[in-house]
């Protein structure tokens, strides 16, 4: 069977979802919000928080997918329309994620600009991890546990002596209406929870299940306001011109001059967690795929998904800022719909909710 567990949703939550924030999202969000970035930053979190709730409390009242409620109240048809436009958003969705870490890679890890066919490979890996499915996504988390715990606290306590705290002084420098428009210009950073929505079905309720994927998320999002936070205190008024901010943080310590940056070998590490949640969205969009032709085989999906993400990629080589500008400020409202309300309305898709029974012979006499 093809399934995660909660532990391993828990994880995905609290370590991988926080290293796809430590890219260009910290200087676009400076871009809008200077100073307020942490405000901004966690209005975004605080609604994803909430739909993760509301999609736990969706799971405690029935153990159907997501297809099979669409199916159920609107037939088979429409669960499968609905799923292919799923797909067209996943995929969308995984562009400027893949985009960014492709440019961490060329920019960070090779000395001169390598080819665009260098990053190639991470398309192997992420079509073998679409034809594995769900398990492939829980045991990357697992994987990701240890390694993300170490290299995220390396790599910040390299970082913290040189961050001024004071420089997020003073708190609401800019207006609210200008905190509103980063959260909004940045919602595309904040669609994990979209994905939960998906492993409807696939994982078992169990008790605490909520409060323990809640609380996971909420060690994530303190993970990416720490980061935030320090990565204001180092850059303060030039943070906007520090992309690829993981990689800049702890660039000002001495500890390791005569042998080198030694912190290279712990954003290699948070690479690897990088690179295992970006195959989430696509193995979701493949997914997506599979259902809305009648649960085919993952393979030939993953084959053409991957092909064309690859070609997008290389077309897409040189226009990165073109791309940012246009899912940010032009296409946010699509991020909005589909990661925040039609998690909302998925609430409403249950026919009729089982009583919860105190004994089988109470059910059975009913």
């Amino acid at each position: 069977m093809d399934k995660i567990k909660i532990r391993q949703i828990c994880f995905l939550f609290a370590v991988m979802m926080p290293v796809t924030k430590m890219l260009v999202y910290p200087t676009t969000l400076t871009y809008y919000v200077k100073n307020d970035l942490l405000i901004s930053a966690f209005c975004n979190l605080l609604i994803e928080g909430v739909i993760v709730g509301l999609i736990m409390l969706l799971a405690k009242k029935t153990d159907k997918s997501f297809f099979s409620l669409i199916e159920d109240r609107f037939g088979n048809l429409t669960a499968r329309i609905v799923y292919a436009v799923c797909a067209l958003f996943f995929f969308a969705s995984a562009l400027l994620p893949l985009a960014e870490q492709k440019l961490f890679v060329m920019q960070v890890f090779y000395e001169n600009v390598p080819s665009i066919i260098s990053f190639a490979p991470f398309f192997f890996v992420c079509f073998f991890a679409c034809t594995k499915g769900f398990k492939s996504i829980g045991r990357a988390a697992d994987l990701c546990l240890p390694v993300f715990a170490v290299s995220f606290t390396v790599i910040l306590l390299l970082s913290l002596p040189h961050a001024d705290f004071s420089a997020l002084l003073p708190i609401t420098a800019v207006s609210p209406l200008t905190i509103g428009k980063g959260s909004l210009f940045s919602v595309n950073w904040f669609t994990d929870c979209f994905f939960l929505l998906f492993f409807l079905g696939n994982f078992k309720y169990e008790k605490n299940a909520s409060k323990k994927v809640i609380l996971s998320f909420a060690a994530g999002a303190f993970f990416i306001l720490i980061f935030l936070a320090v990565f204001y205190g180092v850059f303060a008024d030039i943070a906007i011109r520090q992309q690829n901010a993981i990689a800049q943080l702890p660039k000002y310590t001495t500890a390791f001059t005569s042998l080198g940056r030694l912190d290279y070998l712990f954003l290699f590490a948070l690479t690897l967690v990088m690179i295992f949640y970006l195959c989430v969205p696509i193995q979701l969009c493949v997914h997506c795929i599979c259902k809305t032709f009648k649960n085919c085989r993952p393979t030939l999906p993953s084959l053409a998904v991957n092909a064309a993400m690859l070609g997008l990629v290389i077309l897409l080589n040189r226009s990165f800022n073109e791309l940012q500008t246009f899912l940010t400020s032009q296409a946010w409202f699509v991020f909005l719909i589909f990661a925040y309300l039609l998690p909302v309305l998925a609430l409403l898709l249950p026919k009729k909710i089982l009583p919860k029974y105190k004994n089988k012979k109470e059910k059975l006499y009913e």
